[in-house]
């Protein structure tokens, strides 16, 4: 294994970098550490939600695939002063989308599923056992995500799709040599529409690839990239304690 010397992380910079976990790759393993969001989320108008006819209260469970539909159709949720009854089951991604659900909600009065490894055929396991359910899938417009409803639509799920936000791939800015890094971390599937987008004939090379959440991982897999690190995993819950494995091996400090 060649030593990591910098790596981009496909998100905005923390406003509290220090005290957050990239800091400690620079601190102990001597990374240099930089940040790019690879696109862009945008609400869409209350009107244009309205004109679906989608009734949120006639659903009894959500599907969410990502702390964007959390976000954005909370926004909904608020706007439309809709309370939602304590019977609402909820069905996330991964450990992290779920935790991420009590910025809006009191935990012990809910209902939270969420597969151990991430997986969408562990998620797809959990919400066929509630196939009695009305579904709700908060989802960006044109969303990528669709392996997960094809795996929806293969086990015959009653769901409805709401498009809740939308997503934009800027071009990726002249100041960024993506080829300077040794590894790049995506945490969504659109930052890997994005890199295919701006580098159509993208080699991979020696860089090293990291994933967090399935569906990112499949994305990437799609594209024919080679993914050496992955997060979640039984091994690791988060992509932090991933890194820190591997940086454990390729940057030892003597």
């Amino acid at each position: 294994m060649s030593r990591i010397k910098k790596i981009l992380f496909s998100q905005h910079r923390p406003s509290d970098f220090e005290k957050s976990p990239y800091a400690n790759y620079f601190k102990n393993y001597h990374v240099e550490v930089d940040f790019y969001k690879f696109f862009k989320v945008d609400e869409i108008p209350l009107s244009r939600f309205l004109s679906y006819g989608i009734s949120i209260s006639d659903h009894t469970a959500i599907i969410f695939t990502s702390k964007n539909a959390i976000d954005y159709l909370f926004r909904i949720i608020n706007e439309l002063k809709i309370t939602l009854p304590d019977t609402m089951k909820y069905f996330c991604s991964n450990e992290g989308t779920a935790n991420y659900l009590l910025k809006y909600l009191v935990s012990y009065k809910r209902k939270t599923f969420f597969p151990k490894d991430g997986s969408p055929e562990k998620l797809i396991e959990k919400i066929t056992l509630n196939a009695s359910e009305k579904f709700l899938l908060p989802m960006a417009m044109d969303s990528s995500v669709n392996q997960f409803i094809e795996l929806l639509n293969e086990n015959k799920i009653n769901y409805t799709k709401a498009e809740i936000f939308k997503i934009s791939f800027p071009k990726m800015p002249s100041a960024i040599d993506i080829y300077s890094y040794n590894m790049i971390v995506f945490f969504s599937p659109y930052g890997i529409q994005n890199l295919m987008y701006n580098y159509p004939d993208f080699k991979q090379n020696n860089m090293i690839i990291a994933t967090f959440g399935s569906l990112t991982l499949m994305a990437a897999q799609e594209a024919g990239l080679n993914v050496q690190i992955s997060a979640p995993t039984p091994k690791d819950s988060s992509i932090f304690s991933a890194l820190e494995r591997y940086l454990k091996k390729t940057n030892r400090i003597k």
